[in-house]
C-alpha cells in the first residue's frame, strides 16, 4: 500500500512539474522579438514601424511596444507618430490571453485572444472594452506569421454595431529574438 501511494505522489509531482513548464504564451510566442517594416493605411499611405514583444517579470507579461512614423501629407505636413505600450497576460480565473493597450492618442483597449478565429500563424485579439472611444466601437488586431522571420499585423475598426473596416496593415521583419 505504501508503494502504491509513493508511485502515485511521484506521477503527481512529475504531473505538476510538466504543467508548470507549459507557458501560456507557447502558442503565441512567434511574436517575441524585436521588429521592423513598414505600413499602410491608418489616413496616410506609408509609415514605418518598429514593434517590440518581450517577455518580462519573471515571464508573466509580454511588453509591447509598437512605434509609428508616418509620412507628411497635405493635412499634416510634419507627419505623425503613433506610440502604443501594453502588456499581454494570461488571466487564469479566465483562462484567456488579454492584451491592456495604451495609446499616445488617449484610448485604452483591453483586447482578448479569441481562440475560436486564432490558430498556429494567425493570432486575432478583439476588444474587449475601449476607453475613451465611441459608444459601441470595436477593434481588432490580428497578427498573421508569414514565416520565422516575418509577421503581418492587420487593425480593424468597428463603428457603433457596424462590420470591421481595415485601418491599417503592416508588414515586419524581425530585427532580432530577444
Amino acid at each position: 500500500m505504501k508503494s502504491k501511494i509513493q508511485v502515485f505522489c511521484w506521477v503527481l509531482m512529475i504531473s505538476v512539474s510538466l504543467n508548470a513548464q507549459n507557458s501560456p504564451f507557447e502558442r503565441i510566442s512567434f511574436i517575441i522579438g524585436e521588429w521592423e517594416g513598414m505600413g499602410t493605411g491608418f489616413g496616410n499611405e506609408k509609415s514605418t514601424i518598429s514593434s517590440g514583444f518581450k517577455l518580462v517579470m519573471a515571464d508573466q507579461y509580454i511588453e509591447v511596444i509598437n512605434q509609428s512614423k508616418f509620412e507628411p501629407t497635405n493635412n499634416k505636413p510634419e507627419g505623425e507618430f503613433h506610440v502604443d505600450k501594453g502588456f499581454i497576460s494570461f488571466d487564469k480565473i479566465r483562462n484567456l490571453i488579454v492584451f491592456r493597450q495604451f495609446n499616445i492618442e488617449g484610448y485604452v483597449n483591453t483586447y482578448l485572444l479569441i481562440d475560436s478565429l486564432s490558430t498556429d500563424e494567425t493570432l486575432v485579439f478583439q476588444t474587449e472594452t475601449i476607453e475613451n472611444f465611441m459608444p459601441g466601437g470595436k477593434a481588432q488586431w490580428t497578427i498573421k506569421k508569414i514565416d520565422e522571420n516575418q509577421i503581418e499585423t492587420v487593425f480593424d475598426v468597428s463603428f457603433s454595431n457596424q462590420g470591421y473596416t481595415c485601418f491599417g496593415t503592416n508588414r515586419l521583419k524581425r530585427k532580432k529574438n530577444l
